[in-house]
């Protein structure tokens, strides 16, 4: 009985402190068989080269008529660009010009590890660039979902360049997203002090620092105008979290729009059309005053 007891300490400290770690820094890679083309548009497929030597894979797709703005896609953790392939016919026509970036250590993208904006917010300012040298002299803003909203907000904390960004499905703090996500797959009530041994570790294994991951804080120094989004039903990340990025917001211009009925990733499929009326209705004005 003692040495089972023993054992299944063991495995329980295993599951904790070496698998839990990397599975929350070391995402699954999605390998989806789709590109532009396949939703009939000219696209160009091309790689960019992160400051610490990584090459990231991205899509490049130009606007069908009159370019009015640029816009870099970001995903959510555990995702790939293909799965933003649908925002194209609702902003390529209409006069955006749309990048779409897979993240490191996702899809097609090289690198082991995530560090949700510690690094990425670089990559974020590299895509930003790419897209002005290849649409010049055109207002240039970010799109981020979940992850990628978090990474959005820290790159427009950091870079004047960035114009404008939309945010959606954000958490507020490393912390408590991986403390709820911990608790999920444990099936246990974790204590908070728990977590942050855990995200040691991870910060150890990827080489970053959790407590500097901050999109709570890096909302406050933004100052670019920013459409804050966010299901009303989202189970991974609590709506009032989108609601407190919102608050923290230093731009003038701001807006929240929770989509009722949503949740983390239905956003697009529950809102419909009227979320990307609503999505362009943004764009438009941002863009319009360049």
């Amino acid at each position: 009985m003692v040495w089972c007891l023993l054992l299944l300490t063991a495995g329980f400290a295993v599951f904790l402190f070496q698998w839990l770690p990397r599975r929350i820094i070391r995402p699954r890679r999605r390998l989806i068989n789709l590109d532009p083309g396949d939703l009939g548009f000219a696209f160009e497929a091309s790689t960019l080269l992160t400051d610490d030597g990584l090459h990231l894979a991205t899509y490049y797709v130009p606007a069908t008529g009159p370019a009015r703005g640029n816009l870099l896609i970001l995903h959510g953790k555990d995702s790939a660009r293909e799965l933003y392939l649908e925002y194209l016919p609702q902003l390529v026509p209409y006069g955006y010009n749309v990048l779409l970036i897979d993240a490191r250590a996702h899809g097609r993208s090289q690198g082991t590890y995530t560090t949700f904006g510690y690094r990425e917010w670089a990559d974020v300012v590299a895509g930003v660039r790419r897209l002005r040298y290849l649409a010049t002299g055109l207002p240039t803003g970010v799109f981020g979902h979940s992850m990628g909203g978090a990474v959005a907000l820290q790159a427009m904390a950091r870079s004047p360049e960035i114009d404008f960004g939309i945010v959606e499905s954000a958490f507020t703090h490393l912390g408590d997203i991986t403390h709820a996500y911990a608790c999920r797959q444990s099936g246990l009530d974790l204590p908070r002090p728990v977590i942050d041994c855990l995200l040691d570790r991870a910060d150890h294994i990827a080489g970053f620092e959790h407590r500097r991951v901050e999109p709570l804080r890096a909302a406050s120094r933004v100052r670019q105008p920013v459409l804050v989004i966010h299901g009303a039903e989202d189970r991974n990340i609590d709506v009032d979290q989108g609601r407190q990025l919102y608050a923290a917001l230093g731009s003038r211009q701001k807006e929240l729009f929770i989509v009722p009925g949503a949740g983390h990733n239905d956003i697009t499929e529950v809102g419909g059309d009227f979320y990307f009326r609503r999505l362009r209705a943004f764009l438009d004005e941002v863009t319009a005053v360049h």
